[in-house]
């Protein structure tokens, strides 16, 4: 066979599907971290993938190996192409690629079997019609996917196989593309040829088990939704409680202020009054003190924490303009910079030197972007788990849910969040683009 035989035999049998495997797998890549020079890696990794199926589809007419056997490797090797590609192309792990691939796969298979039923019952079936209607049908195919896997949203916290029951679900649909594959070769290696109803018949069940694999597969996208809602709702549920107790600790603290002040005044008469109230002024004028932003939202949650800082002893600087975050709800304001400067005053709380128990907040704007920094101190050993800090806490149900919340309102408005620790200063970068 020439190159030139074994080109033409690679485009018309092996680029179909090494392009549909391919797009499948760049839709779950493009809703994680990407790597630098992205194009080129999917590039490079779609030749390597179209040049082991144009080499291997020469070698069966080549080498007197078993069909079966070659086909099993042939189509196992490819798939692992891609499955080690998704990580070269982005920052996934494994479990995130092999649901890359598995669905990818599973939705090429689904449309070749759907293509060779009329291919095979059809006597002359013209070659460029069934590769029109292959192409054709991949793309809905594909687009579909694209709408239900990203929408308009393009969350990027649908992929977390932590829950065992995802993984379980997932390594149940690759086994059913395992099974797929082997059934599939050595049905054709040992069906007797022109046998038109086996033929179709095969077709038919190796397209429901495809289907069944994206459906098992897909499935989970739902399950992790459903347990982000369950989540939200416990901690929101924890955080009212939360504040039911603080605010019962305000009014109690209130009413022994109260007591207190008609103590004093009893035993000291004016002069001890004007203390009391000087010292009520100065809790009075924080609010007076509190950053005019002009968004709304942020002064409410910038008012309660410069109150609560001042109250624990902390310095809280902040420079901010709000005139561009029209386009966030208000409940996204309050609940990001409520997280942020959560978590920066329990960790500058903890800070055994006061001088070092600061925190310092800025929000402006650069060109199109809002950008949101923030920089606070901390004394406990931070550590690193899927680019978040995990928290240190028993409670782990409840607690490290803020910056979760971060990065989950930062992917929400297609922005890029920023993490480092660094001599004992915890530095927070968010940049989100401003719709025009």
């Amino acid at each position: 066979m020439t190159i030139w035989k074994l080109l033409a035999n690679g485009l018309r049998d092996d680029l179909l599907i090494t392009l549909s495997v391919c797009v499948g797998c760049i839709i779950v890549a493009l809703c994680l971290e990407r790597r630098s020079r992205m194009p080129l890696r999917i590039a490079l990794s779609m030749l390597t993938a179209f040049a082991w199926m144009a080499f291997t589809g020469y070698l069966r007419g080549a080498v007197a190996v078993d069909p079966g056997f070659l086909g099993l490797v042939r189509y196992g090797v490819f798939f692992l192409i891609f499955a080690f590609s998704m990580n070269f192309w982005c920052r996934a792990d494994f479990c995130q690629s092999l649901y890359a691939v598995t669905v990818a796969y599973s939705i090429q298979n689904l449309c070749e079997r759907i293509i060779e039923i009329p291919r095979c019952s059809v006597p002359g079936f013209p070659v460029v019609v069934d590769r029109l209607c292959l192409a054709l049908l991949m793309t809905v195919s594909l687009a579909v996917y694209y709408h239900v896997l990203i929408g308009n949203a393009r969350q990027r916290t649908m992929f977390d196989f932590a829950n065992m029951n995802s993984r379980v679900m997932l390594f149940m649909g690759a086994g059913v593309v395992a099974v797929s594959i082997f059934l599939d070769m050595e049905v054709r290696h040992y069906s007797p040829a022109g046998n038109i109803g086996l033929e179709n018949c095969h077709s038919i069940m190796s397209a429901i088990f495809s289907f069944l694999t994206i459906v098992v597969c897909m499935s989970h996208l739902r399950e992790t939704d459903s347990e982000r809602r369950a989540e939200v709702s416990d901690h929101l549920l924890y955080s009212e409680r939360k504040r039911y107790e603080q605010e019962k600790q305000i009014h109690d603290a209130i009413n022994i202020k109260c007591h207190d002040i008609r103590h004093q005044i009893a035993a000291m008469g004016e002069e001890g009054y004007r203390d009391e109230l000087r010292k009520i002024g100065r809790l009075v004028n924080i609010y007076d003190t509190a950053p005019r932003t002009q968004n709304s939202a942020l002064d409410v949650v910038l008012s309660g924490k410069m109150l609560a800082c001042t109250n624990l002893g902390i310095t809280l600087t902040c420079l901010a303009d709000g005139r561009r975050m029209g386009f966030m709800e208000n409940s996204d304001i309050y609940a990001l910079f409520g997280n942020i400067l959560d978590n920066a005053i329990e960790a500058a709380q903890a800070v055994p030197d006061p001088a070092h128990r600061m925190i310092s907040l800025t929000v402006g704007t650069s060109g199109d972007l809002l950008t949101i920094e923030n920089q606070n101190f901390y004394s406990n050993e931070l550590v690193f788990k899927e680019g978040l800090p995990e928290t240190s806490k028993q409670d782990k149900d409840y607690h490290g849910f803020g910056m979760r919340s971060i990065r989950s309102l930062t992917d929400k408005y297609g922005g890029d969040l920023k993490l480092s620790a660094q001599n004992g200063i915890f530095s927070l970068s968010i940049m989100l683009p401003i719709p025009d």
